[in-house]
């Protein structure tokens, strides 16, 4: 089955689209989807003529430029969601096109996955039916694309990091440490008052903990996607910057085998990102810590995954947070929110949940009442969970290669 038979499975009918209002905010919008739309509903994809299949993608990539334009003016939190979720069907529909007017080339194929990952990241969820199961619309194409494309991979494989499979005996921990504690005692004893615990054999079956640590899994599943990464020392600096990679590029650039640290300029990290909802076959790699279920069924779960050396600077989150490390280790610094005072919050309202502190060399002539902060330190090692509790401020910085899930909650 060719390439564009599969993708064309997850095509929606045609009133889908006659009465989808997001279509419909412009003319242009509705007049072009609509008209692209008739020969892949008469399932006559595979005879489109080909001069009618370039002026159709020349037509999609004339709404796709606008969509794209409109997506990146203003702030993000304005944009209409009815923008968002045309862009996603007109990427799809691109997709479509772009392919037919290729005979499915390698090069195609790989800008195709790009297109859907851009979609992904900016356009809005479009779930559609497939043999009575409902899916997300690009994330399966997205899928489809890969799978096609890893078929024509013939690259040398990589090595695997080397772990420590053993928590350090030596480490000294200013915050309580425990093995499994019950959900009645974590819940009244630290969910409800608030405070940080070292937790020890809650992620030990995840599949994760086996498989991330070789880059061929990771390069397998998913080294043709593209991923924002953040480019410089941290977020709070001025040498700070992202840019979208592919992640096989990523991974080989950055998750060095010798374990040595790259310069800040050079140095990318993958964080804050929602990539399992990306790419949906890494969540299967891990389960939901039974301490969120009783309270939020549906936490944020995002991925922090980058070379020695990255940086979170001293900052809050306004969540519960359970912070996984599946491979590497992290020194971790908390200081409690009673000391925010103390700890010379960023004026600007963007920064305002970020300490102008630099805790790697406190300068105490310049912020001198730091000394009065109680900060509790700890290393964070593979296998083990830090419960951050809300409000709390944490320094973050790699001490080696490094894989962590965070789960957000209420």
């Amino acid at each position: 089955m060719s390439v564009v038979a599969k993708l064309l499975r997850f095509l929606p009918n045609s009133q889908f689209f006659s009465e989808n209002k997001s279509v419909q905010i412009k003319q242009l919008y509705y007049d072009v989807v609509i008209n692209v739309l008739k020969p892949l509903h008469n399932g006559c994809a595979d005879k489109i003529d080909p001069i009618c299949a370039k002026q159709s993608l020349v037509r999609i990539g004339v709404v796709y430029d606008l969509l794209y334009a409109c997506l990146h003016t203003g702030e993000w939190h304005a944009v209409p969601v009815e923008e968002r979720e045309v862009f996603t069907i007109v990427c799809y529909l691109r997709i479509i096109y772009m392919l037919i007017c290729s005979n499915e080339s390698t090069e195609t194929l790989e800008n195709a996955i790009y297109i859907a990952d851009i979609g992904i990241m900016l356009g809005r969820n479009v779930n559609v039916f497939v043999d009575g199961n409902e899916c997300d619309l690009l994330t399966s194409v997205a899928s489809v694309l890969s799978k096609s494309k890893d078929k024509r991979n013939d690259e040398p494989p990589l090595k695997k990091l080397k772990i420590d499979d053993n928590c350090s005996t030596t480490d000294t921990h200013d915050i309580p440490v425990m093995f499994r504690p019950s959900m009645q005692y974590f819940g009244s004893e630290h969910y409800e008052k608030r405070e940080p615990l070292l937790l020890r054999g809650i992620i030990d079956d995840w599949p994760a903990m086996q498989k991330w640590h070789d880059p061929n899994y990771l390069v397998g599943l998913a080294g043709e996607r593209t991923v924002p990464v953040e480019m410089g020392s941290q977020y709070s600096s001025e040498d700070w910057s992202q840019r979208l990679v592919k992640f096989k590029d990523f991974i080989v650039d950055n998750l060095n085998i010798d374990g040595s640290e790259k310069p800040n300029q050079n140095r990318a990290y993958l964080a804050q990102h929602e990539l399992f909802d990306q790419i949906p076959e890494l969540r299967k790699d891990i389960h939901v810590p039974d301490y969120i279920g009783g309270t939020d069924v549906n936490p944020r779960i995002k991925a922090w995954l980058g070379p020695k050396g990255t940086i979170s600077p001293l900052h809050t989150d306004p969540s519960h947070n359970l912070l996984c490390q599946v491979f590497g280790s992290k020194t971790i610094i908390l200081a409690s929110p009673e000391d925010t005072p103390n700890l010379y919050p960023h004026e600007h309202f963007i920064l305002a949940n970020t300490s102008r502190v630099d805790m790697r060399n406190v300068d105490y002539d310049q912020f001198p009442l730091v000394r009065a902060v109680r900060l509790r330190r700890l290393v964070l090692r593979r296998g083990e969970v830090l419960y951050i509790p809300p409000g709390w401020w944490h320094y973050v910085e790699s001490l080696a290669p490094s894989f962590s899930v965070s789960f957000w909650f209420d």
